[in-house]
């Protein structure tokens, strides 16, 4: 990350976002979207000079948690949805397309979510559009949950 701004926390997760235009990471209990821009140029006389950029565009913090735990979104195709599980045992939707949380569920496990997965489809099968509103969460000691976005149980 170039430039002047430093991560007031450690960076937990970092992944690409909406078909790798853009850089998702998570620091503390918010999550930055970032842009960038890499310069590809082959200059030996300038090769030192760093010219390939990364500016924030926008940061989301969760409610009422002190870290997100796990973060998930789609990169394949184009979502708007970024999924995020915090200590505070809550998962959020936030839609960045309105730029702003959704929905909140609390409790999701008895213990803090450490992975979120959401469904992004298979090359080699065809599914119904509605099986793309799927996710699972998963907690140490409480096995896996199936989730349904239009419902939220």
């Amino acid at each position: 990350f170039q430039g002047k701004d430093k991560f007031h926390k450690s960076v937990r997760f970092a992944q690409f976002y909406y078909i790798d235009t853009f850089i998702l990471l998570c620091c503390g209990a918010e999550f930055h979207l970032l842009s960038f821009s890499l310069d590809t140029a082959k200059d030996d006389l300038k090769r030192y000079k760093q010219r390939s950029v990364c500016k924030l565009i926008q940061k989301f913090p969760m409610a009422s948690t002190m870290e997100i735990t796990s973060l998930s979104t789609v990169n394949d195709f184009y979502s708007y949805i970024v999924l995020t599980a915090g200590s505070n045992r809550a998962l959020e939707v936030f839609d960045l397309n309105a730029g702003c949380s959704t929905a909140v569920i609390p409790a999701v496990h008895s213990r803090s979510v450490h992975q979120i997965c959401q469904n992004k489809g298979s090359a080699f099968s065809a599914q119904q559009p509605q099986a793309y509103n799927l996710f699972m969460t998963t907690a140490v000691g409480d096995g896996i949950k199936l989730w349904d976005l239009r419902t939220l149980r």
